[in-house]
């Protein structure tokens, strides 16, 4: 932060220093400055340009004859003797100081074995650095060694399993206490960072349990919540909003039928999406049921959520758990894939990255301005060496001790391609079927179109998959809230017939509309997520018209065209029994009343429940709904208008991929029954009921709002 005191300086580039002298001090005036090395040899400046365009402050701009040094105690005096210390500034923004010190090894954070502990803290611009320890074996604060590129390291020869920890790093002149950006557990509340022995964590992860995940087509992602999966009474789970409460078996509500992680078992999806898990900010993690937040304020990176631990204040406990989670996960045919929101953090001056290195992490126009495309105060800049580090080390890390199997990217189009490419062709050199995915939404950051991370860059990405919103917005209707009443396709507006016929492909290739995507293996297919109201409450509003039975017809419609579509399929917790938030839209801090499943309402909607079960089945069985090439769509797949603005969707000499040779798909979004006569005996595969069993017609009744699947 600028102009907070009377004189300031600032170093900008390598030779460049900038002053603001406030005109309470000789009405902000000058003839000349010094700069004071750490010798205390005194080296006049050279004046460039002032500006009194502020009322309060004249602003000078200063350069020196050679490159300025990092690190070392710098003054700077102006005529009549006061002195400020030179605060590092935008020269941590230049290509060069990446090219100084950016630090390529593998050991940042802490390095534990038998004998030893290693600290490591990347704090090039620091003055010095101490370490706060307590531990039974160690306790008090420590000088830290500066070693190349700016990595502070402190060694001792004692295993410090479990010893809290806390960096002082000096900032220009000024001490300031921080937790490690790398730490891997805290105590509650992240106050200190804690240091972990991941021997004494130890937990079998089971990858090997897991099935085979031969193209990311195959994958059929659903996203849930370890809150709001646990929390509601009727589900009588005994941990509840807790890892341990996710996977805790044999729950069931008052009325026998199945909660929890065992109904979760039952519904055949492969990938569970997993809503933040990194410890995030505003749940006080000593009352955990005072606050709720989805978690999309992120505080420590690398550290498990300790409000989903069964006791936050034990460091091993959320490591543990979490990864019992996975491994449980595994052992029964599902991967895990965590939301990251590396795009921003809740606050950027109390982060430990603003804490170290200020200035550097977050992405910051020409004149010092932060950016805010994220809307939540900062961006975090991924275009710098060090921050592009970070997140390809957490990453990494997660994949590595966790055993996580993909990632969704909050906002990605915060984050720059080049970043996104590295998380991806790293993750799959650790794990060659892990699935990275995101957000590619064109956010207003201080970052040109050309390098975003967005979904109109995604043929420079052409292994990271994206939410297709052109999908969403089509097939069920537009999402936000001043635009609840506009329908798509399925809900009743026949007129984006053409745009279900690109939706139906994952918007690989044009009809009458923009191609989106090279691959299918690029388009994640969803009508509703956390984000905005559930496509039950959406149907409510938009078909206020329609009966419940015909809501529920055309619910089951949206779901049956995600998981008949090409492309990744994504279904949201709770969305096949009719999940509410009452009309909500954005509830990411609302309560556990608003947000928890209903596991009653699993009952009152068995029959949704059933068709979704029937459909993840459906997919399966079919591998031509599975086409992880734009060529065999092009070469199979074809549409046929029918009357009143039914689709057929055809799939021609398939034999290859299958025991069919051609299958035929009706989608009959209208209120109109339509009767058809195949040209040749097929079997009825599935219509509005789920599954059928392979009967044998020529005849076909479709009827309104129904989906029906024939085959021979």
């Amino acid at each position: 932060m600028r102009k907070v005191k009377r004189f300031e300086a600032h170093l900008d580039d390598f030779n460049l220093i900038t002053i603001y002298l406030s005109k309470q001090y000789y009405q902000g005036k000058s003839d000349f400055f010094y700069l004071k090395d750490a010798s205390g040899q005194l080296q006049k400046l050279t004046l460039k340009t002032v500006e009194n365009t502020s009322h309060d402050y004249t602003k000078y701009v200063l350069s020196h004859h050679t490159s300025i040094p990092i690190g070392e105690r710098i003054e700077i005096i102006e005529e009549h003797s006061l002195a400020t210390p030179l605060q590092i500034g935008l020269v941590v923004k230049k290509d060069a100081f990446d090219e100084m010190y950016a630090y390529e090894g593998n050991d940042l954070g802490v390095r534990v074995s038998e004998h030893q502990t290693i600290f490591k803290l990347w704090a090039p611009t620091a003055w010095e650095v101490k370490i706060n320890i307590k531990h039974p074996q160690l306790e008090g604060t420590f000088s830290c060694v500066r070693n190349e590129r700016g990595v502070y390291s402190f060694k001792i020869d004692h295993n410090l399993h479990l010893a809290h920890y806390t960096y002082l790093v000096n900032r220009n002149g000024r001490w300031i206490e921080t937790i490690d950006p790398y730490g891997s557990s805290s105590n509650a509340n992240g106050e200190v960072s804690v240091v972990i022995d991941h021997q004494t964590c130890h937990v079998e992860l089971h990858e090997d349990k897991l099935p085979a995940l031969k193209q990311k087509t195959d994958a059929i992602i659903y996203e849930a919540s370890i809150r709001d999966f646990t929390m509601d009474p009727a589900g009588n789970n005994p941990y509840p909003g807790t890892f341990k409460g996710f996977i805790t078996p044999k729950t069931t509500t008052d009325q026998g039928t199945l909660t929890g992680y065992d109904y979760l078992k039952t519904l055949g999806v492969t990938h569970v999406q997993l809503l933040p898990v990194y410890d995030f900010y505003t749940v006080d993690e000593h009352n955990v049921k005072t606050f709720y937040n989805w978690g999309y304020d992120p505080h420590q990176y690398n550290v498990p959520e300790g409000s989903y631990s069964t006791d936050a204040n034990k460091p091993c406990a959320r490591i543990v758990e979490f990864k019992q989670l996975v491994s449980q996960l595994h052992q029964d045919g599902m991967r895990v894939v965590m939301d990251v929101v590396y795009n921003h953090v809740f606050d950027m001056d109390e982060s430990s990255f603003e804490k170290v290195v200020p200035y550097y992490y977050f992405r910051r126009g020409d004149n010092g301005a932060i950016s805010n495309g994220s809307f939540c105060g900062n961006d975090f800049d991924s275009t710098r060496a060090m921050a592009r580090k970070y997140i390809v080390d957490s990453v990494s890390m997660w994949v590595k001790h966790y055993g996580v199997d993909g990632f969704r990217f909050d906002l990605m189009g915060i984050l720059d391609v080049q970043t996104m490419n590295l998380v991806e062709s790293t993750l799959k050199a650790i794990k060659p079927d892990i699935m990275v995915y995101g957000e590619g939404w064109n956010m207003p950051t201080m970052l040109d179109d050309s390098l975003k991370a967005a979904m109109f860059n995604q043929h420079m990405m052409p292994d990271i998959g994206h939410f297709n919103d052109f999908y969403r917005d089509h097939v069920k209707g537009k999402t936000s809230e001043n635009e609840s009443s506009v329908k798509g396709y399925v809900a009743g507006d026949v007129n984006y017939k053409e745009a279900m016929k690109m939706a139906l492909v994952g918007n690989t290739y044009d009809f009458p509309f923009v191609k989106l995507f090279q691959s299918p293996t690029q388009s994640i297919n969803y009508v509703e997520c956390h984000d905005n109201a559930t496509s039950w409450d959406k149907l409510k509003e938009c078909c206020k018209e329609d009966s419940k039975e015909v809501r529920i017809k055309k619910h089951k419609m949206l779901i049956g065209s995600i998981l008949l579509s090409m492309g990744i399929p994504f279904l949201h917790s709770g969305q096949e029994f009719a999940r509410t938030k009452n009309g909500a839209h954005n509830t990411y801090r609302s309560s556990d009343l608003i947000n928890q499943i209903d596991w009653q309402r699993k009952d009152r909607y068995s029959d949704i429940v059933a068709y979704t079960q029937d459909m993840i089945k459906l997919r399966k069985s079919l591998a031509v709904l599975r086409f992880n090439d734009v060529k065999l769509i092009q070469k199979h797949v074809s549409f046929t208008d029918l009357q009143n603005s039914i689709l057929l969707m055809e799939f021609k000499d398939v034999r290859a991929y299958g025991e069919y040779e051609h299958i035929k798909i009706f989608f009959n979004p209208t209120g109109t029954v339509m009767y058809h006569r195949l040209e040749d005996y097929y079997q009825l595969l599935a219509n509005e009921a789920g599954l059928i069993g392979n009967i044998p017609v020529q005849s076909l009744t479709i009827n309104p709002h129904t989906i029906v699947v024939v085959a021979k």
